[in-house]
Formats: C-alpha cells, sequence, structure tokens
C-alpha cells in the first residue's frame, strides 16, 4: 500500500465533509435553535429542530406538520341532498320538491339554438336538437345571512349541477352543455345571535316589529356559471295552482329582423318546435292524461334577469354573441300517482352582430324530468 496517496486522499475527504457540514450548519444555525447539543435528529446534522426547521434541508427530513388539519368529512351538502331533514325542507319552501336527481327521457328536450356564422346567407345558422339530460339538485346545511343593521335576509340553497347531452345524430350522446349554480329562497328575520357577537359585545338591536316581509316577486334567486364565460343571476317568485299548467307559446324568431332571417325556422305554427320548443311540454302533458295520469298541484317557479338581476359575459362573448336577457319558469308538478315531474322552459336573448347590425335571438330550451332519487 502507499499511504501518502492515501493519507492525503483521506485529508482532502476529511477537508470535503469539513466544508459540508460548515454549510449545513449555516442552514441550520444552533444559536437561532436555543437547543441541547443531544436534541433528537431533525436533517443532515443533530443540532437542527423539529419546532424550527430551517427551509431547506431540515425541511426536507422533518416536514412542519400542520396544528390543525380540517375534517374533510364534515359535509357541504344536508345529508341525503336535504330530502330527509323536516327542518331544511321547511325552509327551503317551494324549492324543496326540487331536491334529489332529475332525467329526461332522450328526446324530450328541445334546443333552438341560433349561431353567428359569416358563411351563411342571413349571417348566422341554426343548430336545433334534441337532447336529454340529468338534473341534481343539493341543499346546504344552514342558512346564509343577509345583514340589514336590525334584520336580516336569510337565503336557504340549492346547489344544481346540469348536464345535457345530444339525443341522435353525428354527436349522439356527447356532453353538448354543462352548468352549475345555485337556488335560493329568501326569507327575512331577526339579526344574529349575541352569543357570537364579538367585543366589546355590543348587543343585537331589537327587530323592528313587524319585521319587513321579503318581497314575493323576490323571493327566489337562481344563480348560474355557464362555461361559455356567463355568470347570471335573475330573480322572481312562485305561483301554485291545483291543476295542470298552462304551457305559454314560445317564440324563437328574432326580434326586429329582417323577414329573410326567419325562413331557416320553418313554417311559423305552435307546432313547430323550431318556433315554440314548448309543444313539447305540452305533448308530455298529453302523453300523460292518455295514461290516466293528471297533474294535481303545479307550483310555477319563474325567474328573470331583468328583475333587479345581472348578466356578466366574458369579452369574446359580449363581442360576437353577448347575453342580454335570462328568464326560465320551472313547473314542479304533483301527479295523480303521486310521483313529482319537472318541465321548464328557458329563453336566453343573443345579441347577435350581423352586417352592421345588432339583432336580438331567443335561445329557447324545454324539457320534462322526472325525479329518479
Amino acid at each position: 500500500m502507499n499511504a501518502k496517496p492515501d493519507l492525503e486522499q483521506l485529508d482532502l475527504s476529511v477537508q470535503q465533509l469539513t466544508s459540508v457540514v460548515a454549510e449545513l450548519e449555516k442552514q441550520c444555525p444552533v444559536a437561532e435553535q436555543s437547543i441541547p447539543e443531544s436534541a433528537p435528529l431533525g436533517c443532515p446534522i443533530t443540532r437542527c429542530s423539529d419546532s424550527n426547521p430551517s427551509t431547506r434541508l431540515c425541511a426536507v427530513n422533518t416536514p412542519v406538520q400542520s396544528p390543525f388539519v380540517p375534517d374533510f368529512d364534515i359535509p357541504l351538502l344536508a345529508p341525503g341532498g336535504g330530502d330527509t331533514d323536516p327542518k331544511i325542507l321547511a325552509k327551503l319552501g317551494p324549492l324543496a320538491g326540487l331536491v334529489g336527481t332529475w332525467v329526461s327521457q332522450r328526446f324530450s328536450g328541445f334546443n333552438v339554438m341560433p349561431i353567428p356564422q359569416v358563411t351563411a346567407p342571413n349571417g348566422f345558422i341554426l343548430k336545433n336538437h334534441s337532447y336529454y339530460e340529468v338534473i341534481t339538485f343539493s341543499a346546504i346545511q344552514g342558512k346564509v345571512a343577509n345583514r340589514a343593521g336590525k334584520y336580516e335576509q336569510d337565503a336557504y340553497t340549492l346547489f344544481y349541477e346540469q348536464r345535457v347531452f345530444f339525443a341522435d345524430g353525428l354527436q349522439a350522446n356527447e356532453l353538448v352543455h354543462a352548468e352549475n349554480g345555485s337556488w335560493l329562497h329568501q326569507v327575512t328575520g331577526p339579526q344574529g345571535q349575541n352569543p357570537l357577537n364579538t367585543e366589546p359585545y355590543i348587543p343585537t338591536p331589537p327587530a323592528p316589529n313587524p319585521i319587513p316581509t321579503q318581497d314575493p316577486l323576490t323571493e327566489i334567486v337562481k344563480q348560474v356559471s355557464v362555461p361559455h364565460g356567463n355568470s347570471i343571476l335573475a330573480l322572481g317568485g312562485v305561483k301554485e295552482v291545483c291543476a295542470e299548467p298552462t304551457i305559454p307559446v314560445a317564440n324563437c324568431l328574432p326580434i326586429d329582423a329582417p323577414e329573410a332571417f326567419n325562413a331557416v325556422y320553418g313554417t311559423n305554427i305552435p307546432t313547430n318546435p323550431n318556433i315554440n320548443p314548448n309543444v313539447l311540454l305540452d305533448l308530455a302533458l298529453k302523453q300523460l292524461a292518455d295514461k290516466g295520469i293528471s297533474v294535481t298541484n303545479t307550483k310555477a317557479i319563474t325567474v328573470d334577469s331583468s328583475n333587479n338581476g345581472a348578466i356578466a359575459n366574458t369579452p369574446f362573448m359580449k363581442k360576437n354573441s353577448d347575453v342580454s336577457k335570462f328568464t326560465t319558469t320551472y313547473w314542479l308538478e304533483q301527479l295523480s300517482t303521486g310521483q313529482l315531474q319537472l318541465q321548464y322552459t328557458q329563453n336566453i336573448t343573443l345579441d347577435l352582430p350581423i352586417g352592421g347590425n345588432t339583432y336580438k335571438f331567443p335561445h329557447i330550451t324545454a324539457n320534462t324530468l322526472t325525479k329518479v332519487q
């Protein structure tokens, strides 16, 4: 063995190790830790602490544990979507019957969809189609309170998720539309609870007597989030009748537009779904009647963005297909069989720029659904 080279190599290794330790000392200085040399290992050298690791090497070998780990099992939504809790159902008012999952038949829905297209003779085309869908409504636990100073407005809320699929054609069973949002039932009540107040423990003021009542014309709110780049706020109310609904005739023709625009819609008669998609709602009611099934009670829930609401669109949408108005009516129907049926019509006004002018096109959808769970 040649001792001199071996000693030189050992000396070099010691120097390298000393340099590494000195660098680690900088990363985990003992003076800042104030702990004994015998502290448990917390990083590559013994003089680092679990309680105050460096941001680099110590943190690698001794991950910092969060002092609080939330319980991910605490549900946001009420158990069973709220349909088993009578207190939640009572607060939801006319929305309570929506809780659950609803599905439609394959061809029960119809969509009239005008789309801008510069190569078309009139600057737009229609992509009308039959569709089916699934909508799920789930109640959140508790209420959302809006304070007024002396009293409050409470919102009892359903979250919803909607998925829409092409019924037939080359895109059959493909997703054509998805959205989520919430339905709110708004009521007024006394403000706050004293035990929740913070210092200096200012007493909650006595509620007005009587507390101002909720305006029934803005009792219901629909908040919509659409991946096209639209957010919609629409308000309205509820009307109830002990009979089947009277379905209005819809009109999908563009408003104050040249007569030539109407040709692609076909014959202007109420039985043409390109003109009046709501005809499918009447057809669904007739099919029930043919089976001896009647509608014994109907809650008509109507909301409109022009009723103290608002619509926000992305710049691209505002330029090319601006949504200027939204309105929808949901008919929640109690059938003579004891089952529930949901019918709706929805009208989204699209402002399309064509030939230097802007025309308003109704984009109307209508469908009938049955609760499955």
